[in-house]
């Protein structure tokens, strides 16, 4: 034990630990590549449930056979539902036919990446599941207790709040909750982390103060805790770290708590190099860290005081790792957390065990979560966001350099030397010098961006849409996939922070469709919309942002070249001319080849990027009409397995006749032009 403490003392240990795993964990995450031992070709798998859950008409599986892997089941009718509702379990073991899928890149920039989330879980593949059979009833002890909770809760209403604070489970939370939650920056209070684990470390410590092993019980019950609740990485670190506390008490070991928590992260990191990429991990690290280095700075008699330092220590050492993910920082965040941690720790969650356990303070629960919700919408009100845009790892470890510098030495020039480093983070668009065109990649639809250098002039050609259709009551699901959301995220990742114009081509929900959403997300100055009829969809939208019916760039050439009346409304569609340099964009809506004739009457055109009328379609890129403009490239924005089989065949051998360049959404994903004076230059970011 004395060569144990003076190795866990000296600082030479830790240092080479360090590039042990700096080491390990580059040749485990970088230089071996990982794949499914499946083949391409399976189509029969025999797996366990490891999780499910039902929303409206699909099931969301995670499965574990040989490997951990994804599946989704469409529910065919409503008793099909009830059925699955009454027997699938977790633990079962499943027969699942169907189709063995690759798991997708993001193909907007910037956005999440569902690939890489996956695979940084060690899960390669997805299945889209056609039938499902039940083949052995068999369920481990552990899944067996699952079960039971997960019963308990439903018998408990199905209470979303209950879900989160007993298991760490969000997804019974209503989506737009889940949203002003994750705005309010107090998303850790609704997963098990160390602040519930010290309530019911104490809350055991308490009850069996008397009994000689009452350590090994207390460990033994928050171990099977950690087993019921699937192992959140919050909690693994505010367990091992409480073992490690009483272990360096118990045996005076004598070394501090920063040098335990970094034992901690080593430990968990060589259990599974992958966690360095989990974002639950880096957040429980670096607050419980902050908290730590600043522990002085908590010295204060005031409980009130003390909370209102705890949160701004947390928030200001978390925030590179909440610009770096979401690109932005919500200052409000400080203030949500002085409100609602005690809220949470002192009456929700003790609120939300009694509740599990007697049935008779649901009432009670449901009363004081109904106020929770209500506060978190009030307070998302007050919210007050900051967009940093994309910042690197370099610039988070600047940042943490100079934060912790500044902790310890407390200087006037060390404050001033901060607060340029982070206008330098946010004003970093002054460095931009090119103009950019995307061609967004958002599935069946149309969305285009133009942006001037340093971000000066913003312009978005159609938002994306999804058309719907009417769903019966148990097919509505609660969590609805909103490529609005992806746009936003984009944007923002852009340094974005509004749009100067927004250029709606016609009415149909695949080119503004969301956006509503962007106009509630996102300060948008002006919106023209086509001379046809006005729908609902427009009405709303000109209804918040001032309509215009001409409009001047001050940094593109700018023209709409259909201003005649047609009687449909593609041929409506707003026809948008751009110059940038010495290059032509033009922007054809879902226009038909009578209106490529019309256009061609009336202007001589000649064009570098041509983005062709209705996604490809038959109805447009009328022969004549490409010969006349003999575009460079021919952009398409179609979604990939459409029900319209867009592009056509037609058109992209009409496209090949003549040797142009052809570029699809598609295929290549989001498609960015960057150009200079000199020269441009296409990126693509296919899947």
């Amino acid at each position: 034990m004395k060569r144990l403490k003076i190795i866990l003392q000296s600082n030479l240990f830790y240092i080479i630990l360090s590039l042990i795993l700096i080491i390990f964990i580059f040749i485990n995450t970088n230089l071996r590549h990982y794949s499914s031992s499946f083949n391409d070709k399976t189509k029969k798998i025999i797996a366990r449930i490891e999780s499910f859950t039902i929303d409206g008409d699909k099931i969301s599986f995670y499965f574990k056979e040989k490997e951990k892997f994804v599946a989704t089941y469409y529910l065919k009718s409503e008793k099909e539902k009830k059925y699955f509702q009454n027997n699938l379990k977790i633990g079962l073991k499943v027969l699942i036919e169907g189709e063995k899928n690759d798991l997708q890149n993001n193909t907007i920039p910037n956005t999440f990446n569902y690939r890489k989330y996956l695979y940084n879980k060690k899960i390669y593949f997805s299945f889209l599941i056609n039938k499902i059979t039940i083949t052995n009833q068999k369920i481990s002890k552990l899944a067996q207790i699952k079960n039971l909770s997960l019963n308990r809760i439903e018998k408990l209403n199905n209470n979303p709040y209950l879900k989160a604070f007993i298991l760490g489970d969000k997804d019974l939370m209503p989506q737009d909750i889940s949203k002003v939650i994750q705005n309010n920056g107090v998303s850790h209070l609704f997963a098990l982390s160390g602040m519930h684990l010290s309530f019911i470390y104490e809350f055991l410590n308490k009850i069996l103060k008397k009994l000689k092993f009452k350590k090994i019980i207390i460990y033994s019950f928050l171990l099977f805790y950690l087993g019921l609740a699937s192992f959140p990485i919050s909690f693994i670190r505010a367990f091992l770290f409480t073992v490690f506390l009483d272990f360096n008490k118990s045996f005076d070991i004598s070394i501090s708590k920063i040098k335990i928590l970094y034992l901690v992260a080593i430990i968990t990191l060589f259990s599974n190099p992958f966690y360095i990429y989990d974002i639950g991990f880096i957040y429980t690290f670096i607050i419980t860290f902050s908290l730590l280095f600043c522990s002085n700075l908590l010295k204060v008699k005031n409980k009130i005081l003390q909370i209102g330092i705890v949160s701004i220590i947390t928030f200001l050492f978390s925030a590179p790792i909440t610009i770096f993910i979401n690109y932005e920082l919500n200052l409000s965040s400080i203030i949500n957390n002085i409100i609602l941690v005690p809220f949470v720790s002192i009456i929700i969650f003790p609120l939300a065990i009694l509740t599990f356990f007697l049935s008779f303070f649901l009432p009670i629960f449901e009363f004081i979560t109904t106020i929770l919700g209500h506060l978190n919408i009030f307070l998302h009100h007050f919210s007050c966001p900051i967009i940093f845009g994309k910042i690197n790892i370099f610039e988070v470890l600047i940042y943490y350099v100079l934060l912790c510098i500044l902790v310890k030495y407390k200087s006037k020039l060390l404050v001033v030397i901060f607060l340029i480093y982070l206008l330098f983070l946010y004003n970093k668009n002054i460095f931009i010098k090119y103009y950019s065109v995307y061609y967004l990649d958002v599935g069946q639809g149309d969305a285009s961006l133009l942006v001037s250098p340093q971000n000066k002039e913003v312009i978005l050609i159609d938002t994306g849409g999804q058309i719907t259709y009417e769903k019966e009551s148990w097919q509505k699901r609660n969590k609805e996939y909103n490529v609005g959301e992806t746009i936003i995220q984009f944007l923002k990742s852009k340094r974005i922070r509004k749009i100067d114009f927004l250029l709606l081509t016609h009415g149909d929900l695949d080119h503004i469709g969301y956006a509503n959403y962007l106009v509630d997300n996102i300060k948008i100055k002006k919106v023209m919309i086509n001379n046809d009829q006005i729908n609902s969809f427009e009405k709303n939208i000109i209804q918040k942002v001032p309509q215009v019916f001409k409009y001047q760039s001050p940094y593109f050439i700018y023209k709409n070249l259909n201003k005649l009346k047609y009687d449909n409304e593609n041929d409506n569609s707003l026809i948008s001319y751009f110059q940038i340099y010495n290059y032509q964009f033009l922007f054809m809506g879902d226009a038909s080849k009578k209106v490529e004739l019309d256009l061609l009457a009336k202007y001589s055109l000649k064009i570098d990027f041509l983005k062709l009328g209705h996604h490809g379609s038959k109805t447009s890129s009328d022969e004549q009409f490409l010969k006349e403009v003999s575009p460079q490239y021919a952009i398409i924005s179609a979604g990939r397995n459409n029900r319209y089989n867009h592009p056509s065949s037609e058109t992209i051998n009409l496209l090949q006749k003549y040797h142009l360049n052809i570029l699809n959404t598609q295929k290549h994903g989001t498609i960015e032009i960057r150009i200079t004076k000199e020269k441009y230059h296409i990126s693509l970011n296919s899947s």
